[in-house]
């Protein structure tokens, strides 16, 4: 590295600075970018320079580098991991201290400059102008140059030599540019202006008359003049400023002058063979690259030079050349726009335009005045869809013509006037189609076209540009052969409606006449009908499917499409587009359409009509609409038809024939997997997972998610969210649960928790430790949190893998030992009370805390609270860990842990309502002054901090308005008009003074309620089954009934908070009298339920209802423990369709309901009160809706868990007792009504808790706070006048789906 070498190899390593230099905009910036070359400059390591260092510093540094790593080698021995340092770390501080590199950077220095210092002292000759830059050109007139480079200064900001010039070497410039001068002296002076700032010359005084000279010659017939002032021109456009627009408007207005001289010569086409021709084409795509690139630059230019930029391009494209002859070729003006085309076809130049509402604007104002691009481009695309139902194809010569007229490498060198034409439609179909998308752009629809009478409509324009897709005579009389796909008209249709579908606003699409339109092909094969003989291709099917599916995956097109155009929501009309696109796809499906018409669909389009289907139905509202046509069926028999037939591709036999695209296995196998996947999505909705269960393909459709979500595959091309809304929606049912299990979905959640928490499968070594956590649980095991409270938040999922499972009993346990099951997963993280559970784990604090976390959340739901308790001895368990934690057996050491027993120790013995209990936090509040201010305890009874003073039931009578009116119509319950007169003095009472109603007049009003109620025959839709009217307890059957330890448990809490409100007296008696009221009603409703031993799920195999009746209690604390009362109330509510829904054990296994539905273990309070809740969530409130999508949970879930236990723990006493009268006096479907009210109170915590991803811990732990059922009563009513005819109906239809 020394002598001209070295100045050869540094000389090219400094001219490859020169396009960071120019795009620097300060010294900083280009120091920046020089120091980080390397990772800028692709070619940095093939420079001379660099691979001469490199071999200079292996010659110097090699050896002594080879040395000191076998040295380190044989000190260290094995153990590298001795330090904090690397290997790599430690030899580098060695070389870079040694006497070796200090003599090379010595070295390097000196000559290094040297060789700068050289090619400095001759900057000109090796830097000069015309020293590197190839595009120089060999006529420069030396006499000339050296008289100009004598009077021009030069500067080293500007690499490659720019000259600044001044006033006087302007006007000799601009005076040579005059086309009465020699052609020598204008490229001459061409040359001389390429090489100087073009906006300096823009902004001379001189640019007039340069301009002039410009523009001159661009017009030149010499094609090398104005190739060099088209140059000029590009350089100007490299950057953007005010000066620009003026070299915009110089290429504007040649080109308006070229199209003035030339569009009549073009109408046989463009060949780019002749010299005018390449003088347009090079024009147009000059401007067009500006277009493209101008609009990054906008905001920086005053508004002046937007709008001139705009209005002249405006006036460019307006420009056509009408012929006063008839044409052979064609009757199409030709237009600028056609050139414009042939550059860019799709109009990317204004679809960047209206991007931004900076230059947006101002383009429409501007088209405002040029609205004969518009009509031009409309009147197009019009006479393009009409010309193809000409008896031959033109696309098929123009493919013909494409295929002959190329050059040796491929490249066009001649394009027809039909392919102008062609391209010209491209080109406005794209700008019509972005026109369309904006508010203001459609404000100029409808358009009066020359030729056409009536303005052409937007509806009309897209009903006519749908018919290239529609229109089966050309394409089937003529073998259709596009130049290419990419440019298909169909394709490119489609293309374009898709974009308006994806725009918020789709209502140019939601018209009855363009759906119609779309589904003419399917309305014809429905109804048989004869179209001429010919049938739509395959991909004419497929893309009406694609533009439907994109429609429907939006609000207003899936409600156009469900109820048409202008009418209300949930109107069943059977004209709709969804009826016509279900009938055609179960026929499909069944190969039931008619065979005249044509020819059975293959899958593919089978399975893309599906798709549309199943966008609808996997919304409460399109199942509503879709449901009769059961498609669930369908598809689950197609489903085990194709399961059939690929157990016979597995196995062939002779003389089978396989020839048939139904009979390919590979096929049958996509095929399988598309009615999997849409007999997942019915898993969407909580009637749709019913339906699912119905089908007895569940199993085959979880394991199918499964693999996709292994995968880690997208839901579909039109879903935004993953699986997770169907996982929790499965995992709220039985059935559900166990088909996630057996796939595998559940051990994979365990399995992840595992290894977030302690370890993996893998053996890999740990690098860096993991950063300490500072919440108890932290980010990554929150998110394994969320999963596992998805699919154990139910009580139905938690009874099936935990009841009768044991603890597992091991005598070790060790590190790698991973759980697979929930119950392992519990007996490492929950119950850890032995000394080898705890050395077990590598994070024991953690992992404990994280397995408390999940059972304090999970244990929210009070049925599955006793099934642990009665099972495992929870609370046992963690009063003993808190003992065992405690100092001197008396003060309880207070961290992390026993914050969290104590936690759920309060919170499980407790009862109440957010008035009626104190729940402690898990940690120490910093504001306070005290660390802790509850004490920690480790015996129960709690301590009374916890309890807080609860006013009991008044002696006295109470009366108000409510007890007059019961008082006075007490003989008159029968009258058809006393409910109604009930009704409204109930609601008054409620909305004005809800405190007074409570206690004897609650307990009076549902007796008279029920009376008059169970009076009339359309008020009772389950028979009455004779009872013995025997005592409690003398029946021999009844004294044989035993209830089952989690309803033994379940009476003493139910004891303890009637205790707490004061509602009974005596504890012992009122348990005893409890006891007898469950198994009077346990037995009674036995007597009505179908033997269980046949099914598979746990849920159903008991012989009573597997939870605790809260119903029943919740009766029993109202009517202050009277027994006989109590259970004459319940003997007669069990005929009233409302019993089927507050009183859960009422449908459990019960002869009522059909079998397929009792067998599926799923209530109707979760399949149909949850369903209807999300149908008026979607309706009214689609923040709190896409709140729950998003969150991967479902709101039919959190509604059952608060309906099965009756709102214990979440509402206190008195609005619990309201929510009863409310929905026996008002109608079961307030039910609904009162879950959509409490959702839209928490509205704002909802989105919140969405934000900080923790939305399902804060609805299963956090009370209702602050909810009032009177305040909500008016907002209910309003609810019923909008969705009673609804909603009523499919609640009152309880024994189908």
């Amino acid at each position: 590295m020394e002598g001209p070498e070295l100045v050869n190899s540094l000389r090219q390593l400094v001219i490859s600075f020169e396009p960071y230099l120019r795009n620097a905009s300060s010294y900083e910036q280009a120091q920046e970018v020089l120091l980080n070359l390397e990772a800028h400059d692709e070619n940095f390591h093939r420079y001379q320079f660099v691979s001469q260092l490199r071999a200079k510093i292996d010659e110097s540094l090699g050896g002594l580098i080879e040395d000191e790593f076998e040295r380190f080698s044989m000190s260290q021995g094995s153990d590298v991991a001795s330090d904090q340092k690397t290997v790599v770390q430690k030899v580098t501080d060695q070389v870079l201290k040694s006497r070796e590199f200090e003599n090379l950077t010595h070295y390097l220095r000196t000559n290094v400059s040297q060789a700068a210092q050289t090619l400095q002292n001759n900057f000109e000759q090796e830097f000069g102008s015309g020293r590197h830059g190839p595009d120089f050109e060999d006529v420069r007139d030396k006499r000339h140059s050296n008289e100009m480079d004598a009077n021009m200064s030069f500067s080293s900001s500007y690499p490659g030599s720019l000259m600044f010039m001044n006033q006087d070497q302007a006007q000799k410039l601009a005076e040579e540019l005059d086309p009465h001068r020699s052609l020598e002296d204008r490229q001459c002076s061409l040359h001389t202006l390429c090489s100087l700032a073009p906006l300096d010359v823009v902004a001379s005084d001189q640019w007039s008359d340069i301009r002039r000279g410009l523009l001159a010659a661009l017009e030149d017939p010499d094609l090398n003049l104005a190739t060099k002032s088209l140059k000029f021109i590009a350089q100007g456009f490299s950057t953007v400023t005010s000066q620009t627009k003026e070299l915009y408007l110089l290429l504007v207005d040649y080109l308006v002058d070229l199209c003035k001289k030339n569009l009549s010569r073009l109408k046989n086409g463009v060949d780019v063979r002749k010299s005018e021709h390449i003088r347009i084409i090079r024009s147009f795509r000059l401007l067009n690259e500006f277009q493209l690139i101008v609009p990054s630059y906008w905001i920086r230019c005053p508004e002046i030079l937007v709008e001139q930029v705009i209005e002249s391009t405006l006036k460019l494209f307006s420009m056509q050349h009408v012929s006063t002859v008839a044409s052979s070729v064609t009757n199409i003006p030709m237009t600028a726009l056609h050139l414009m085309a042939l550059i860019d076809p799709k109009a990317m130049w204004f679809n960047k335009w209206m991007h931004g509402s900076y230059s947006r604007i101002p383009l429409l104002q501007k088209l405002d005045g040029q609205k004969k691009i518009i009509e031009n481009a409309v009147k197009h695309c019009l006479e393009f869809t009409a010309s193809r139902k000409i008896p031959f194809d033109l696309m098929s010569d123009i493919s013909d013509t494409l295929s002959r007229v190329s050059n040796s490498d491929g490249h066009r060198m001649h394009y027809t006037r039909h392919e102008m034409d062609y391209i010209y439609f491209i080109h406005s179909l794209n700008l019509l189609g972005k026109l369309l998308c904006h508010k203001e752009g459609r404000k100029f629809f409808p358009i009066k076209v020359k030729d056409i009478s009536e303005p052409i409509s937007i509806t009309k324009f897209l009903c006519s540009l749908i018919q290239l897709i529609v229109d089966p005579g050309n394409l089937v009389t003529v073998k259709y052969n596009p130049v290419s796909q990419q440019f298909d008209p169909g394709i490119l249709v489609t293309d374009m409606l898709k974009v308006l579908c994806i725009h918020h606003d789709v209502t140019i699409l939601c018209k009855d006449e363009v759906t119609n339109t779309l589904l003419s092909p399917i309305s014809h094969w429905l109804d048989d009908e004869d179209t001429g003989g010919h049938a739509c291709p395959e991909s004419a099917y497929l893309h009406i499917a694609d533009i439907l599916a994109q429609l429907a995956a939006s609000s207003q097109g899936r409600q156009h499409l469900l109820y048409g155009e202008g009418q209300d929501r949930f109107t069943r009309t059977k004209s709709s587009a969804a009826h016509i696109i279900a009938d055609f796809a179960k026929k499909a499906i069944n190969y039931d359409l008619p065979g005249d018409f044509a020819a059975p669909p293959s899958t593919i389009v089978t399975g893309s009509f599906v798709y549309i289907c199943r966008q609808l139905y996997n919304t409460c509202e399109g199942l509503l609409a879709m449901n009769a046509y059961e498609l669930h069926t369908t598809l689950a028999e197609a489903l085990n038809e194709v399961s059939r037939e690929l157990d016979m591709a597995s196995t062939p036999t002779p003389g089978s024939d396989s020839g048939s695209d139904i009979d390919d296995p590979k096929k049958l196998s996509i095929w399988s997997d598309t009615l999997k996947d849409n007999l997942l999505n019915f898993a969407a909705t909580p009637k749709g997972v019913l339906l699912l269960q119905q089908t007895h393909t569940m199993p085959e459709c979880v394991s199918y998610m499964y693999s996709r979500y292994r995968n880690k595959l997208q839901v579909s091309k039109c879903e935004k969210f993953g699986y997770g809304t169907m996982v929790s929606q499965l995992a709220a049912t039985a059935a559900g649960m166990v088909a996630l299990r057996q796939s595998g979905f559940i051990q994979s959640i365990i399995n992840n928790t595992w290894t977030v928490l302690e370890c993996g499968l893998d053996d890999s070594p740990v690098f860096h430790g993991k950063i300490w956590a500072v919440e108890p649980v932290y980010k990554d095991a929150h998110k394994q949190l969320i999963n596992l409270l998805k699919v154990l938040t139910s009580y139905a999922a938690v009874y099936e893998v935990l009841h009768e499972q044991p603890l597992p009993s091991h005598e070790n346990y060790t590190f790698r030992q991973m759980p697979n099951t929930v119950i392992e997963l519990i007996d490492r993280l929950v119950f850890v009370d032995k000394d080898i559970k705890i050395h077990s784990l590598f994070n024991y604090e953690q992992s404990h805390v994280f397995g408390l976390r999940m059972f304090g959340i999970i244990m929210s739901c009070l049925d599955t609270f006793l099934l642990i308790q009665s099972q495992y001895k929870i609370q046992e368990m963690l009063l003993s860990c808190q003992e065992a934690n405690s100092i001197n057996d008396r003060d309880i050491i207070l961290d992390m842990l026993s914050f969290e027993r104590n936690y759920i120790l309060v919170k499980t013995y407790l009862i109440g309502g957010p008035s009626e209990r104190v729940i402690p936090p898990r940690s120490i509040s910093e504001d306070s002054s005290v660390s802790f201010p509850y004490p920690l305890f480790s015996t129960y009874p709690v301590p009374r901090e916890y309890v807080p003073n609860v006013a009991g039931r008044s002696a006295m009578k109470q009366e108000n308005e409510l007890s007059h009116f019961l008082h006075e119509t007490k003989n008159s319950v029968y009258e058809s008009d006393w409910m109604e007169r009930c009704r409204k003095t109930f609601g008054h009472l409620l909305e004005t003074k809800p405190e007074q109603a409570k206690g004897h007049v609650m307990q009076e009003l549902l007796e008279k309620v029920l009376e008059s109620a169970t009076n009339k025959q359309d008020e009772m839709t389950f028979p009455l089954i004779t009872y013995s009217d025997e005592p409690p307890g003398t029946d021999s059957s009844l004294r044989s009934f035993n209830l089952t330890p989690v309803q033994e448990l379940g009476v003493k809490i139910a004891v303890r908070y009637g205790m707490h409100l004061k509602l009974l007296n005596s504890g012992s008696d009122a348990s005893e009298n409890l006891t007898h009221l469950l198994k009077q009603c346990g037995h009674y409703l036995q007597q009505q339920q179908r033997g269980g031993s046949y099914s598979t799920l746990r849920f159903l195999r008991t012989k009573t209802y597997p939870g605790f009746d809260w119903f029943a209690s919740t009766i029993f604390l109202l009517m202050n423990g009277n027994l006989d009362r109590s259970w004459r109330f319940l003997y007669q509510f069990s005929m009233l369709i409302a019993s089927g829904y507050l009183w859960l054990p009422r449908l459990h296994r019960s002869v009522h309901m059909p079998t397929g539905l009792m067998t599926s273990g799923i209530l109707p309070v979760f399949s149909s009160t949850g369903h209807n809740v999300e149908l008026v969530l979607q309706s009214e409130f689609p923040l709190i809706y896409s709140a729950f999508r998003m969150s991967g949970y479902n709101v039919a879930q959190i509604c059952e868990n608060w309906l099965r236990q009756c709102f214990w723990n979440y509402l206190d006493w008195m609005d619990i007792v309201h929510y009863i009268c409310v929905c026996i006096l008002m109608g079961i479907d307030y039910q609904v009504y009162m879950c959509v009210a409490i959702l839209k109170h928490m509205q704002q915590d909802i989105l919140q808790h969405l934000q900080e991803q923790d939305l399902i811990i804060f609805l299963k732990e956090e009370p209702l706070r602050g909810f009032r059922v009177g305040e909500h009563l008016n907002f209910m009513k309003q609810l019923e006048k909008k969705f009673r005819k609804t909603i009523l109906s499919d609640m009152q239809n309880i024994s189908k789906p």
